[in-house]
């Protein structure tokens, strides 16, 4: 084991804890100095009211804005809360209630009112939270003044004395202020520990990425019941402090006025910021007296300070502020990080001798056992199916995994694999399951989603859908309730494993594509710590450089050593067949073939899966070669956020004719057709259009992007308008444009285009590009989802179209339609072009179908066959 040198940096650790400590300290000490000074006279009786509402204010603003910043929650409810807690002071104070016993009563009652709204919100959009909170203080408010045996109703009801232990405690007494500025010390203490929680880090990830969060076991809706809970028992306290501090309660405080106050000083000093609410809380209490003195009512203040924070400072003063620090003083940026741990998996060597992780709890197995287990099913499914309404995506699956298996799940896009996947992890939506399934003999029907990763069930995500606002470290963290020593140093050890013990404090953002799968992978691998059985990895080789796919392939077979089963979804087969024992393929949601991964890609149904059955009824437009291309693209390469896509491409369309640009999900034909098409910029080499930019270019995207509301009709006009077309020419481009559609679309042009089937929406959706009349026509994916017959009237249009003399971009991943309807065919893999010609050139159909997966070009061919420049 290599070991890193710790002894090099210690003033720097020294550092990072007393700032840590600092931050942890920060708040009681500020407390007491305040106590401090207030205690000693320095302050003008006058003015300790003010100092105790702004630390009343701290509070309210402080319950606000973390409940913002750490479950995405706005509530309009707090004034509600707060007046709860007031009332029951008030209640309490004249029924001989202990103040202790009456705040415990204000916040058991306001925490479990924020409960239930937090359970009952997490089901909808930010603003329907906003307008459920909204109500609840209505109704609040109504009871406040129907209740007059109780609140006074509009009367209100005065505050009495408290007995305590410590002597009596008059409303409004200069002690009140001592004790609102304590609490709210203690309060901004509690707040800095547990942002270092995982009580935080749980309700920041259900906020961030739910789909992810249940994949772990986070559910979501109980994250923001939590979160609210604890939010509204702290607005509570609040509004105890508030009405011992006043000495009497109306309910003219706790309007919507009060509402809209508090959320503007929760943005101005900035949402999540503990700083930043207790200066929105002093903004508030001192606003009556700034705007008195220059002389405006206090809502123009309040409202202009909104509306300039939110132009100039959209984050709030003080995470501005803190952003300036990091960028111009190189010490806050040190400090600002967290301290790493000096135990032994922080020494780990990242090259990867964290291998034997998984493999040293298997040693420790019983022989036996292990032995029993390798001969059983760890995932079994009978029968299984996935319908959503009308669409089967999944049906009549019938699969087995054993312990330790790397099975590889391959088909065309929208063959059902993901469909499948998501089923095993209980992340269906609105889909309707059939059959059953087993994971270790245990029914996974009927389970929560948040409940597999118990049974030991774990899986990552195609785009590494990680927690954006988490570092790396507790993005792995988080898969744990109640975060001790020992989880900590479990995750950095997970992290080395993967080479990832360098960034551990980074934020996802910050680095690059291949690194986020290794994230990823290490929260699954993390979450599965205690009962390995099952990951399901969903294109993880995708994106990768060759480093990173043989590195993740490494990972993948310590796994599978250490007995925990594996299957896999990509579209890099030759990646995905070097770690895969077996190889099972879907095709339109069912299981096509089942062998060795040198059996089943020889299987002919698997093949024509991938590249349709060709058929030769259509003949393609020539292509004048020797003509000045319309548009040109040299050493085009393009990245998005460290993915390559594309890798030096060199390409000329040509007039007249079709262009087949053609590969497997992912191989980057998307990405190229739309730098083609002008809309996307590449990261690097030029694009050059023949004459003049004025070319008119349409481009039809994968899954046709209609407006599904709109009528068949709106849709066409809308395309219209788009492109300064109107009046007598739209009237007539209408006319013309719906003799091409099939009788059935041309007879409903007023109903919605969603109510189409997917092949007439298709046709829709070239009649829409072909609205603006382009030279040239970009379709992505056409036949994607179709039925076959949908499939030959699509391709009968576009054959159609291109002999109008409109030049055709076909981007699609049957290689067999491509060579039966294309004048000329490129073939991408990895975002590289690996071939390219036509049917007419001898052998290329081979040459092609070999490209296309990655295999060996037969020796006879590849001596006749010259890829053209």
């Amino acid at each position: 084991m290599v070991t890193k040198d710790i002894s090099a940096q210690p003033t720097g650790r020294t550092a990072q804890r007393l700032y840590s400590a600092g931050q942890l300290l920060g708040g009681p000490a500020a407390a007491l100095l305040t106590l401090v000074v207030l205690s000693s006279g320095l302050v003008p009786g006058y003015q300790m009211y003010t100092v105790g509402l702004a630390a009343v204010y701290g509070l309210i603003v402080l319950s606000i804005s973390l409940l913002a910043g750490w479950t995405g929650i706005w509530s309009i409810g707090h004034p509600a809360m707060v007046a709860i807690g007031a009332y029951a002071t008030a209640y309490g104070s004249s029924n001989g209630w202990g103040l202790a016993f009456t705040s415990v009563v204000a916040v058991v009652l306001c925490a479990l009112l924020g409960g239930f709204l937090g359970f009952a919100g997490s089901r909808f959009s930010v603003l329907y939270v906003a307008l459920l909170t909204l109500a609840f203080t209505l109704v609040i408010l109504e009871i406040i003044g129907a209740w007059k045996s109780v609140t006074g109703g509009d009367q209100g009801v005065p505050v009495e004395t408290f007995e305590t232990a410590l002597g009596d405690l008059v409303p409004s007494s200069d002690e009140v202020t001592y004790l609102a500025v304590g609490i709210l010390g203690l309060a901004i203490a509690v707040s800095v520990f547990l942002r270092r929680t995982t009580i935080r880090m749980r309700m920041v990830a259900a906020k961030t990425h739910p789909l992810a969060g249940r994949s772990i076991g986070i559910a979501p809706e109980l994250q923001s019941s939590l979160g609210f809970a604890i939010s509204a028992g702290v607005a509570g306290l609040s509004g105890v402090l508030l009405a011992l501090l006043s000495g009497f309660i109306s309910p003219e405080g706790f309007s919507m006025v009060f509402a809209v106050n508090l959320i503007a000083a929760t943005v101005l000093g900035g949402t999540g910021s503990v700083i930043g609410a207790v200066l929105g809380g002093a903004f508030l209490a001192s606003a009556p007296t700034l705007a008195s003195s220059l002389s405006i009512d206090q809502p123009y203040l309040i409202g202009g300070v909104l509306i300039l924070t939110l132009l100039f400072l959209a984050d709030g003063i003080v995470p501005t502020a803190g952003k300036l620090l990091r960028r111009f003083v190189p010490v806050t940026r040190a400090l600002g990080r967290p301290a790493p741990s000096l135990s032994g998996p922080d020494l780990v060597d990242t090259a990867g001798s964290g291998a034997n992780l998984r493999a040293d709890a298997a040693d420790a197995a019983d022989a036996a056992d292990a032995a029993d287990a390798a001969e059983a099913a760890v995932l079994r499914t009978e029968a299984l199916g996935v319908r959503f309404g009308g669409l089967q995506a999944v049906h009549d699956i019938d699969l087995r995994v054993g312990a330790g298996e790397v099975l590889a799940i391959i088909g065309p896009n929208g063959a059902g694999k993901t469909t499948f996947v998501n089923a095993l992890c209980g992340l269906i939506g609105g889909g309707e399951l059939e059959g059953t399934m087993e994971l270790g003999g245990r029914p996974l029907n009927g389970v929560r989603a948040t409940r597999r990763r118990s049974l030991g069930l774990g899986r990552t995500f195609q785009h590494a859908e990680l927690f954006a606002e988490l570092t790396v470290l507790e993005n792995v963290s988080v898969v744990n309730r109640w975060e001790r020593r020992a989880d900590r140093d479990s995750a950095l050890q997970v992290l080395a494993s993967v080479g990832l013990a360098d960034h551990v404090h980074r934020l996802p953002g910050e680095l690059p594509f291949g690194l986020q799968k290794r994230v990823d992978l290490a929260r699954a691998v993390a979450a599965l710590a205690d009962n390995p059985r099952l990951m399901v990895l969903d294109e993880p080789f995708g994106g990768l450089d060759a480093d990173e796919r043989r590195t993740l392939a490494e990972h993948i077979r310590r796994l599978s050593d250490s007995g925990t089963s594996v299957v896999i979804i990509d579209h890099v087969l030759d990646d995905l067949f070097a770690v895969a024992d077996r190889v099972v393929a879907f095709d339109f949601g069912e299981l096509i073939a089942d062998g060795t991964p040198d059996t089943v890609l020889q299987n002919q149904t698997v093949r024509d899966s991938y590249l349709g059955n060709i058929d030769t009824t259509l003949i393609a437009p020539d292509i004048d070669r020797a003509a000045t291309p319309l548009i040109s693209v040299r050493g085009v390469e393009h990245h998005y956020a460290g993915v390559r896509a594309l890798s030096g491409i060199d390409l000329d369309v040509h007039a007249g004719g079709i262009l087949g640009i053609v590969g497997a999900n992912g191989a980057g034909k998307s990405t190229l057709g739309r730098i083609l098409h002008g809309d996307l910029h590449s990261t690097g080499g030029t694009r050059t259009v023949t004459g003049t930019d004025a070319l008119r270019l349409s481009l039809v995207p994968e899954g046709r992007a209609l407006f599904r509301t709109l009528s068949v009709r709106e849709n066409l006009e809308v395309a219209a308008y788009a492109a300064g077309i109107s009046g007598r020419r739209l009237r007539t481009r209408l006319e013309e444009l719906q003799h091409g559609l099939p009788e059935r679309v041309r007879t409903r042009m007023n109903i919605p285009a969603g109510s189409l089937s997917g092949g007439e929406q298709q046709l829709v959706a070239i009649a829409r590009a072909l609205m603006a009349d382009p030279e040239v026509l970009i379709l992505d994916e056409p036949a994607l989802g179709l039925s076959p017959a949908m499939v030959d009237e699509v391709y009968s249009q576009v054959n159609a179209l291109a002999r109008r003399g409109i030049t055709t971009i076909l981007l699609d991943q049957s290689l067999a339609r491509a060579l039966e309807s294309c004048s000329e065919i490129v073939v991408l893999r990895q975002g590289e072009v690996v071939a390219r010609g036509n049917s007419g050139t001898p052998g290329f159909g081979q040459i092609a179908e070999a490209a296309y997966f990655g295999t060996e070009i037969p020796a006879h061919i590849g001596e006749v066959f010259v890829p053209k420049p």
